[in-house]
């Protein structure tokens, strides 16, 4: 018997995963890598007492991951990485941490199901980057706090509308790369948004956002390409980020600075006007970046 509280196996038959579980009562982490298991792991190891499970590029079929994870009813995070799922269920009462990233056959279903609160009330922290097979998953869990969906890109406006709307306590999220175009973004909580080389994303999008994001301190559009001349105007909005907004008017960096007095930061880059000015003009208390290094 072994005091292990966490292990990572690699490239493990299901037998030595077995045997170091039951030969390790008080293991709370799992990682397991590469390997080949089963869902009748469950019933023959100990995983009731993990809080954290991990597992990447795993394979077994979606109700072989259905078994195993239901057999760990006290985990407080699950990560799943690479795995070939499709349908999996997850309905844990102290889940907090849901991350299933690189997963690319996922289904709306699957993510929708799993959001619901009666089926993980304690969720908090949501991780979807790289499940390109999503397009309207419901992400309507009104405890999320965080919500990290990069390079997802085929979410629609409605489906990041509705997130908004619903999840009114999201303090974060991530949509790098998306291919969203003006989606409705209000949210009371917020206050770091990135939405860095969303190509599609209009001026309105991101002038209503601010209007509708009261709370907001951290703000990055770069490599927006389609951004002209939004209406940045905010009361306690700190830092934003612009490099590579290739079409970004002057007009639009003289609004930031007129109607945004709380900035500390600004970062620059390839805007087809003079950006020095803006380091030589703007007040003592906001650092303008204009990045050349590239």
């Amino acid at each position: 018997e072994t005091r292990l509280r966490t292990v990572c196996l690699r490239s493990c038959s299901e037998r030595v995963v077995q045997s170091f579980l039951s030969a390790s009562p008080s293991l709370q982490g799992l990682q397991v890598m590469d390997s080949r298991l089963s869902g009748e792991m469950s019933a023959s190891a100990p995983l009731s007492g993990l809080l954290s499970l991990s597992l990447t590029g795993v394979v077994m079929p979606d109700d072989s991951f259905t078994k195993l994870i239901a057999g760990c009813h006290s985990l407080r995070s699950l990560y799943l990485s690479k795995c070939q799922i499709s349908n999996v269920f997850v309905a844990l009462p102290r889940l907090e941490l849901l991350s299933l990233t690189h997963c690319r056959s996922l289904s709306d279903d699957c993510v929708s199901e799993m959001l619901k609160p009666s089926n993980n009330p304690a969720l908090r922290y949501l991780d979807l980057t790289e499940d390109r097979s999503l397009v309207a998953p419901v992400i309507a869990h009104p405890g999320l706090e965080i919500a990290w969906l990069m390079h997802c890109q085929q979410l629609t406006d409605r489906a990041i509308s509705q997130m908004f709307q619903h999840c009114t306590l999201l303090t974060a999220a991530n949509l790098v790369q998306s291919m969203i175009e003006c989606p409705t973004i209000c949210s009371p909580a917020l206050r770091t948004l990135e939405l860095t080389t969303s190509q599609r994303l209009k001026d309105s999008a991101v002038s209503e956002l601010l209007q509708h994001c009261p709370n907001l301190t951290f703000l990055d559009v770069g490599h927006c390409c389609r951004l002209v001349e939004p209406h940045f105007a905010h009361p306690v909005l700190e830092t934003v980020l612009l490099s590579f907004c290739v079409q970004l008017r002057e007009n639009a960096i003289i609004g930031l600075f007129a109607n945004c007095p709380s900035l500390r930061y600004v970062e620059l880059a390839v805007c087809m006007f003079d950006m020095t000015r803006f380091q030589r003009e703007c007040s003592p208390q906001c650092q303008v970046v204009v990045n050349f290094d590239f």
